[in-house]
């Protein structure tokens, strides 16, 4: 058992140095914990809409998980490029995980940067913070390179508009001010639109004790989001995390996680939704 121990903290210590494991990171974020982050979010937005996105009463929304770039980002690039081929998608969002390594966040951005030879349509993607993009003091780069963890945006569609709020659970919690700040946003503002989606890394149905708490949501907490929810009629909320599909709907809101596109995927998928009048309707696509 001693020897057993050695080996996994020689292998450990190995990874550490090739930059592929944060060893701190696993049981502490290495980065400013989640309340600094939103509070550095909400000054880099000042409150306000990060964007104002025009579509038509129907429109596809594109969205993929775990990206975890490390050498290449072949997957990533194809499922822009499909997205960017069509032009009933006014723009996509990756649910997180962006990065698998330190300083590889640059490669990510490569891999979601338009091709004009190969996607006709420069639509942009909007990218959540999760609990890898964390490690190695990871959130210096995301807010340098990508912006804020917690913003919000809007589809305006001609007789009316959705709401689109993105949540920063990549520390396994949300925690208080941005708990407060949720419930006020959504007593102040969600009557205002058609749909509510909502947008965040870690499940709360099923907590991952695999990654300690960086990937493990309270039961207790998960509880008062979910209430929160559905007092507040949210359309639904899509996640991550955990590299595998699961569709369900709890208190009239439907919780959908989306499956990885990393590299090393035996099955990588992604989402395509119909937004309209009807509700949301769904097609699994596999690259």
């Amino acid at each position: 058992m001693v020897r057993w121990f050695f080996c996994v903290g020689c292998a450990a210590i190995l990874c550490t140095g090739c930059d592929v494991l944060d060893i701190k990171g696993m049981f502490v974020p290495t980065s400013d914990m989640v309340n600094t982050r939103f509070e550095e979010s909400m000054e880099l937005t000042e409150g306000k809409a990060i964007a104002h996105i025009e579509a038509e009463e129907s429109y596809l929304l594109y969205v993929c998980a775990d990206t975890h770039i490390d050498d290449s980002y072949n997957n990533l690039r194809e499922f822009t490029t499909r997205m960017r081929n069509n032009p009933e998608a006014p723009f996509g969002i990756m649910l997180g995980d962006c990065i698998d390594r330190r300083n590889v966040l640059p490669r990510y951005l490569e891999g979601i940067e338009h091709d004009a030879e190969s996607q006709p349509y420069n639509t942009p993607i909007f990218s959540v913070l999760g609990n890898h993009d964390l490690f190695f003091s990871g959130w210096e780069n995301f807010v340098e390179l990508i912006g804020p963890s917690v913003y919000w945006f809007e589809v305006e569609y001609g007789s009316g508009r959705d709401l689109y709020i993105t949540l920063d659970s990549a520390s396994g919690t949300l925690d208080k001010q941005q708990m407060e700040w949720l419930e006020e946003f959504l007593t102040t503002e969600r009557a205002k639109y058609r749909h509510c989606i909502v947008l965040k890394h870690t499940n709360l149905f099923y907590p991952d004790n695999s990654q300690h708490t960086s990937g493990n949501m309270t039961l207790e907490e998960s509880a008062v989001i979910f209430e929160m929810f559905s007092k507040h009629n949210v359309t639904l909320c899509l996640q991550g995390h955990d590299h595998t599909r699961e569709d369900l709907t709890f208190g009239g809101v439907r919780y959908t996680i989306v499956g990885t596109i990393r590299e090393e995927a035996e099955q990588p998928e992604y989402l395509v939704i119909s937004v309209s009048d009807s509700g949301v309707e769904y097609e699994w696509n596999y690259l």
